[in-house]
């Protein structure tokens, strides 16, 4: 499983959202090995006015999920993000950030149980 959220100053009205958010979503799973399924995205736009001026735009993503991805999984990652993001005329350059979190399965809850715990 991967979450993932994501903000971003990225003028989303030029792109169609939700196929977006699937892109973003496939390049996760494909980069970590996981089935489709295994993914949340969770896509938060940031007015220009609330962000540091800057000569572009920027996507920041925190990636939370379980521990054993290798670096080669990690660099998959990154390079898939920024691909994904890269991949439209945003019409300003655009720098990608990733930072990828991995967590045991008892620092994690899901509907009241610990994951360690879940049957």
């Amino acid at each position: 499983m991967v979450t993932m959220i994501v903000h971003t100053t990225l003028p989303l009205e030029k792109v169609d959202v939700p196929a977006f958010v699937a892109e973003l979503g496939t390049a996760a799973t494909n980069a970590f090995e996981l089935p489709p399924h295994l993914r949340s995205v969770f896509l938060y736009p940031i007015p220009p006015e609330h962000a540091t001026e800057s000569e572009g735009y920027q996507a920041t993503f925190i990636l939370y999920t379980a521990p054993g991805k290798t670096v080669d999984h990690r660099r998959a990652m990154v390079k898939g993000l920024h691909e994904a993001v890269t991949a439209h005329d945003w019409g300003k350059p655009v720098k990608v950030v990733v930072t990828i979190k991995e967590h045991e399965s008892d620092y994690v809850g899901v509907n009241g149980t610990l994951r360690i715990d879940a049957v």
